[in-house]
Order: structure tokens, then sequence, then C-alpha cells
């Protein structure tokens, strides 16, 4: 009886084991949530937050312009949504108008709303190729061209030697001459067939090569190049001028009205450049029109008229209630 007590103890407790396991297992992965989406204001307004701490930094408008993603929609913006909520923006700038990027910025954005810059310097590939100098690779090209000069020296000399066959066979001719009267005849025809043959064929293609190679490429190549630039170049400096104004006109209508706190703008001012309500004057400014109320407003509540010059000049010329 004790033996089967003792047998029914061992088949029992790998059970009990194997149903601890279980539960334990069952405690220790629950369902993982999975993280939320970015709020597409939120991730507007840390946009926003981001390009303005580097514009602070880098001594204001006057002196520093952010790369073009930074103005437009949000999406767009080269930003990483970390697991605690906020964005880390990597983004690129310079002096007004650049065309190519000499700082680099890294700032993250929290829920909250409180920037921290993690570096704003030159760009990080620069700086790392100035520190890292290669004197290997300067010295390498020093030898290499050495032989190549060699090489091309050779090959220079052998065209100077081919004109030199006809300046030798006028002479040639001349010694015909001299065998009428002398019997020995065996070295003349060896010499006469040799210098008429060459030059006949290097004058020839020479002549014919050159003149129909340069008369097809140069004619279509010069007006395909100059009319596109120009006007590639002017609509990208139009739409970064309206994404530049769209913002400058939000911030003066949100600084006129207490801060996010206590005014959003409508909509469309978060949005495209194209899509915002605005007005393009004769002397290259734009007036934008838009609305706005308190944060969650259903029914707006003031309307705002914000003109930006082409010098980032803002002027607020209506900030009040919504007129009829």
């Amino acid at each position: 009886m004790r033996q089967f007590v003792a047998f029914s103890k061992i088949l029992l407790l790998p059970l009990c084991l194997g149903i601890g396991q279980v539960a334990v297992y069952a405690q220790s992965s629950p369902s993982a949530t999975p993280p939320k989406a970015a709020d597409p204001f939120f991730l507007t307004r840390a946009k926003n937050l981001a390009r303005q701490a580097a514009e602070r930094q880098n001594g204001g408008l006057r002196l520093y312009r952010a790369e073009a993603a930074m103005y437009g929609p949000a999406i767009d913006a080269p930003s990483q949504q970390n697991s605690d909520g906020s964005v880390t923006f990597t983004f690129k700038g310079g002096a007004p108008g650049f065309v190519t990027p000499t700082v680099e910025t890294i700032a993250t954005v929290t829920p909250q709303g409180l920037v921290s810059l993690q570096y704003n310097g030159p760009l990080r590939s620069v700086a790392l190729a100035k520190v890292k100098p290669t004197p290997s690779q300067t010295q390498e090209p020093t030898p290499s061209p050495s032989p190549l000069t060699n090489s091309l020296e050779k090959p220079v000399l052998i065209p100077s030697a081919q004109p030199l066959l006809p300046n030798s066979s006028p002479p040639l001719p001349a010694q015909p001459k001299a065998p009428s009267t002398r019997p020995p005849s065996s070295g003349l025809p060896t010499l006469q067939p040799a210098p008429v043959i060459p030059p006949k064929q290097t004058l020839s293609p020479i002549a014919t090569q050159p003149t129909p190679a340069i008369t097809p490429q140069s004619t279509p190549s010069r007006p395909v190049q100059t009319s596109p630039p120009s006007i590639q170049n002017n609509s990208i400096a139009a739409d970064f001028f309206l994404s530049r104004a769209k913002n400058l006109a939000r911030q003066a209508a949100i600084n006129a009205n207490g801060g996010l706190a206590q005014y959003r703008p409508e909509t469309s001012m978060f949005g495209p450049a194209s899509g915002t309500p605005h007005q393009k004057n004769q002397d290259g400014s734009i007036t934008f029109r838009f609305q706005g109320g308190v944060p969650g407003y259903r029914n707006p509540t003031i309307e705002s008229v914000v003109t930006v010059t082409q010098n980032s000049t803002v002027t607020v010329t209506y900030n009040g209630p919504i007129r009829p």
C-alpha cells in the first residue's frame, strides 16, 4: 500500500508542475497593446516647435532657414516616433536662399511640447571627414599619374613618326633616276611601293572624320539645356515661399490670440500650403484669411487676416470676431 501511494505521488508531481507552468506562461504573456499612431495635430505642432527651436539657435530667420520639408506637411518631415510618445526630427538648413545645406539639427519634442536639441552644428558627414583625414589616399595618386604621363608620351611620339614618312618619300622617287644609268635594280623596286601606300590611306580618313562628327552633336545639345532649369527654379522658390508664409501667418495668429493653450487656427493652416485660404498680391506678398477658436472648437469664433512679404515681414491687418 505504501508503495502504491509513493508511485501515485510520483505520477502527480509532473502533472502539477505542467499546470503551474501553463499558469505562469498565461500571466507572463499578456496581449501586447499595439503602439498608438501619432496624432497628426501633435506631429504638425512638434514639427513647428522643432523648426522654431533651430531658428532661434541659429540666429533667427535673417540668418537661417530650415530645409523645405520642415515647412510642408508634417508627414513629409524627416521624423521618427519614439516609444515614449515623443518625436525626433533630423533636418538640415543654412543661410537664406542656400543651395547646399551647412547646418544639421536633431530635435526631440515631447507630447507636453518640450523641445530638446540633441545636436546643432555642421553636417556630421563633413565633420567626420575633417576629423579623420586619410593621408594614404593623398599619397597614392601621386605615383599613379607618373606612369600615365609616361604612357601618354609614348603614343604622342608614334603619330609624330607617321608624318615623317611623306617627308622620306620624296627622296625615294629621286633615287630611281640614278639606277637608270646604274645596273643594280634589286633595291629600287622594294623602296617605291612602301612610301606610296601609307600617305594615301592616312590623309583620306583624317579629312573625312572630323567634319560629320562636329555638326550633329553641337546643334541639338544647346537648346535642350537652356529653358527648363529657370522654370523649375522659379516654381520651387514660389512653393517654398508660400509654405514659409503660411507658417509665419499661422504663428502670428497664435501669438495674437494667447498661444496654443487658448487658440487653434483652422486645419487648412496645418496642411499643404496650396490648400490654405490665401491671395497673392501684386508686390509679391501673400494675404491669408482664416478662422479659428478655442482648442477643440466646433464653430470658429475668431477671424484673422495676415499679410506676409517676401522679406518675412508679417502684418496682422485684422484679428477679431468673425465678420459677416
